[in-house]
């Protein structure tokens, strides 16, 4: 009769212990494993110093944008810098499902931006928007490339405003901050046709139209945005619709 009022309450705090511990994996992050690379442009305002360029060759001699963020991994706390308009070199990241970066090496708050990846992702662009002219805080756009999808690539329209993509003459209405595929056909050709035309009063205005050479195995990422600058007064100015292809 002891033995079995023994083995009861054993059993009974196995299972008190077991629903405890479960509540507590529960609340604990998911663990996640994802390849990602981050995409940055410099805000328009952190443009305004001029930059001294080479005699002989005219580029730049110095970087204007040059962040660098902290991010902890495990126990070991990782470096990142990034240019403008390049992307990072692929990160191999697996931890909890939120990564936050810090531009102080103390990793101490606040945040410049944090990432919260979702467990199906394995690959993933994300594209940064510094929110003001100290590059120290970021908004974060995730895209993602459509691999083992033949003749389909991704197009985002980053301008603000709504625009039509045409890929071979076939319009196709492009959401401002909304990733959206297309297909195009290789056959009989070897380059693809892109036009860009605004969608404002209901009239189509040509904006862009460039030629893309592509492999039918290709998926392309086509990134549009407007050219930003200072004007004589120091207000942000938009110009012409930029095409970067990823």
């Amino acid at each position: 009769m002891r033995l079995s009022r023994f083995l009861f309450v054993v059993i009974a705090y196995a299972t008190s212990a077991s629903s405890v511990f479960g509540e507590v994996d529960r609340d604990k992050p998911p663990e996640i494993t994802v390849n990602f690379r981050l995409l940055v442009w410099a805000h328009p305002k952190s443009q305004s110093s001029s930059v001294t360029t080479s005699v002989k060759t005219g580029e730049p001699t110095e970087v204007r944008f040059h962040s660098a963020f902290h991010y902890r991994e495990g126990n070991v706390t990782k470096n990142l810098r990034l240019l403008p308009g390049k992307p990072s070199k692929k990160i191999s990241y697996a931890g909890d499902a939120t990564l936050s970066f810090f531009s102080n090496q103390n990793l101490e708050s606040p945040h410049a931006f944090s990432i919260s990846f979702d467990p199906r992702w394995k690959e993933v662009l994300l594209l940064l928007y510094p929110k003001t002219a100290a590059e120290k805080t970021f908004n974060c756009l995730p895209v993602f490339r459509p691999i083992g999808k033949p003749s389909m690539g991704i197009a985002v329209n980053l301008t603000g405003n709504p625009l039509s993509l045409l890929v071979d003459g076939r319009h196709q209405r492009l959401s401002s901050w909304k990733p959206t595929p297309f297909h195009f056909s290789l056959r009989r050709k070897d380059y693809i046709r892109f036009g860009v035309n605004t969608l404002d009063s209901g009239t189509n205005k040509p904006l862009l139209s460039v030629k893309k050479f592509f492999d039918r195995d290709d998926n392309p990422i086509l990134l549009l945005r407007r050219e930003s600058f200072l004007d004589s007064k120091g207000l942000i100015k938009h110009g012409k619709v930029l095409l970067t292809t990823l």
